[in-house]
């Protein structure tokens, strides 16, 4: 039997139209037969935009059929709704998601999941309280790709012991102050925004070798550059984990204002060759192994996308919510705090600061 799970979603911006085409995307063309998606309500801050949002992306089949709300809060009420999308801002990413599960929702938020790690930590105990399901939506982390790449190093261990790894995840923004990537009061800067992507990749390959037993790094080391245009948020950063129990060093880096290398934006090193993954590193569709040996050459896994992938995270709430769940296996809340703590300290070391009426946590 198929499991069809109701969405609701919060705010019509550019990532919150591409989840409702990939929540309309027929499961068949990614070879899932077992849960779909319906979107049956949309919220914005006027029920003009939640309407023409649902008219400019609703197929014939669906018009008149997703309710448009002009408050968050009432699609919040809304018992037709199972599980609600975040898609607002980062700055609005705990107030919201904790009204959502103060609600009793169901909730899917976008990431990253919030600006600090005590508002995960806070969002994490009300899920719990409210016996509800919450998952930060790392998109990237549910693509069959990834389970490959997993499987290349930590199983197959086709490259042998992994010495060293380098990820960066880069993206020109407009060099304007008063956009969103360059305020600090919306959570603007390199390290939420880009950087969230090379921190995936380090924990893919050493949080998660064996070996490390989900430990933290024993060294983190950061440096930022902060922009010209609004010197309170990062340009660029660059962070270096030391991972004793796996003797890995990582090298992540992003930045504001160049691309990532097309040909590598993950190189893994080991003893054997070294895995490579080609850009783009939040949507990747190639997992490139390249041997040491003589006569070995190189192995291409690839992975076609069809749609933007966003499916894939949306799929994986399903399953966990027919199957009983609160919380994803895969990535489970206490992985996204302990990302927020990573990023926490390396805004520490880098005397990075959000204003506080953005970075507050209720009492609990």
């Amino acid at each position: 039997m198929v499991f069809s799970l109701r969405w609701g979603i919060v705010a019509t911006g550019g990532i919150a139209e591409l989840f409702f085409k990939d929540l309309i995307a027929d499961p068949a063309l990614r070879g899932v037969t077992d849960v779909n998606h319906i979107p049956v309500a949309v919220a914005s801050r006027s029920l003009e935009k939640a309407q023409a949002f649902i008219d400019a992306h609703s197929p014939a089949e669906l018009q008149g059929k997703v309710k448009p709300y002009d408050t968050y809060d009432a699609l919040y009420k809304d018992p037709d709704v199972d599980c609600v999308y975040i898609a607002t801002p980062v700055s609005l990413h705990y107030e919201n998601t904790l009204e959502a599960l103060r609600a009793g929702k169901n909730v899917l938020c976008e990431k990253p999941f919030t600006v600090n790690a005590a508002q995960a930590k806070h969002l994490h105990a009300v899920a719990k309280e409210q016996n509800v399901f919450l998952m930060e939506a790392v998109w990237t982390r549910f693509f069959p790709l990834v389970e490959q790449f997993k499987k290349v190093l930590h199983v197959d261990n086709a490259i042998g012991r992994i010495h060293r790894v380098y990820c960066d995840h880069s993206h020109p923004f407009d060099p304007v102050k008063d956009t969103r990537a360059y305020q600090a009061s919306t959570g603007g800067g390199a390290l939420l925004d880009l950087g969230v992507y090379a921190i995936l990749w380090t924990l893919l390959t050493c949080y998660h070798h064996p070996d490390n037993q989900l430990s933290p790094p024993d060294v983190i080391q950061a440096v930022s550059l902060r922009s010209p245009i609004n010197p309170e948020v990062d340009e660029s950063t660059s962070v270096i984990t030391v991972w004793e129990k796996a003797k890995i060093m990582c090298i992540g880096t992003s930045s504001m204002m160049t691309y990532s290398p097309g040909e590598c934006v993950v190189r893994v090193q080991g003893t054997k060759g070294q895995v490579i993954i080609p850009i783009h590193g939040s949507r990747p569709e190639k997992v490139i192994v390249l041997y040491d040996a003589p006569g070995m050459g190189s192995r291409t896994y690839e992975y076609p996308i069809p749609g933007q992938g966003l499916f894939w995270e949306a799929d994986a709430v399903a399953r966990d919510l027919r199957d009983g769940k609160k919380f994803d296996d895969n990535y489970p809340v206490e992985e996204s705090i302990f990302v927020m703590e990573l990023m926490d300290e390396v805004r520490r070391q880098n005397n990075l600061k959000f204003p506080d009426e953005i970075e507050f946590v209720e009492k609990y």
